[in-house]
């Protein structure tokens, strides 16, 4: 007798960042990095990062969730994943609240729907600077110069519960992303790897990136690279602290309140399919 569990599922779209809700509310079950291993590992459905939706762990909180990567690595942040969150709770009853709080490792999203299929996800940022001393001392302008394998990056860095790496540069259609991507996973700086970003400004308001999401590889969005973006490009002098922070496939409205160490990005995330696995 087969000892497999069936979990109802449904797949999102966060500017093409594929995203899978795991309802643990309204069904039983456990999702851990052994079950997403074997999602992928028995083609069972494609997905960038998983979340699964989970009773509060605090008071305070409407739900818990927790962020695997698609190698079955826990992500602590995954901004185009909570406003797809928010889209299933907000359009399912789940909840009737017009914000939710939801608890993800240390810190909380605040998820809201101001208009017709546009989230907002608000983030305090508890630590941006954890795991930054592991770096290379940073130059005048507060930038890190990493060597990866003959190629010099100099990159900034925030930590959102996520770490990112943040290079500021031109032309970044044609650059190695997954070569570098794979490379800086692999340094020392980075023991438990690193979200990296090519940013090219457009104009203090606007800015183009590609992210290499660590677990993942180059994905066509990423709401937390968007926010990283921002705070680095705020902190160089390059952009303002409201900017559209575009990807290949649509664009994250991003405010950073960088007195309050505050987040806000607006988007849109569309359903795309209800499916199911075996766990």
């Amino acid at each position: 007798m087969s000892n497999q569990a069936e979990l109802k599922t449904s797949k999102f779209s966060g500017l093409g960042n594929e995203i899978l809700l795991v309802d643990l509310i309204r069904q039983s079950g456990c999702i851990d990095s052994d079950s997403v291993k074997k999602i992928v590992a028995n083609n069972q459905v494609q997905f960038d990062q998983l979340i699964s939706i989970e009773a509060p762990s605090l008071p305070d909180l409407d739900f818990s969730a927790t962020i695997f990567n698609r190698d079955g690595s826990k992500a602590e942040n995954c901004i185009n994943g909570a406003r797809c969150f928010g889209k299933y709770i907000f359009d399912t009853g789940l909840l009737n609240k017009p914000e939710l709080l939801v608890g993800i490792e240390e810190n909380t999203w605040k998820i809201s729907n101001p208009e017709k299929n546009i989230y907002a996800v608000e983030q305090e940022i508890s630590d941006p600077n954890l795991g930054e001393e592991l770096l290379p001392k940073s130059n005048s302008s507060g930038l890190h110069s990493l060597d990866l394998e003959g190629d010099n990056l100099e990159i900034g860095f925030v930590n959102l519960g996520n770490p990112h790496a943040i290079y500021f540069t031109t032309g970044i259609k044609t650059m190695p992303l997954d070569k570098w991507g794979q490379n800086i996973q692999e340094s020392k700086f980075f023991p438990n790897g690193v979200n990296l970003t090519l940013a090219e400004m457009i104009s203090p308001n606007e800015v183009n990136i590609r992210v290499f999401e660590r677990g993942v590889g180059e994905t066509l969005a990423c709401g937390s690279g968007a926010c990283a973006t921002v705070v680095i490009g705020v902190q160089l002098g390059y952009l303002q602290k409201e900017a559209t922070v575009n990807f290949k496939t649509g664009s994250l409205s991003i405010k950073y309140d960088s007195d309050n160490q505050v987040l806000t990005a607006k988007g849109p995330a569309d359903f795309l399919e209800e499916t199911s696995i075996l766990i």
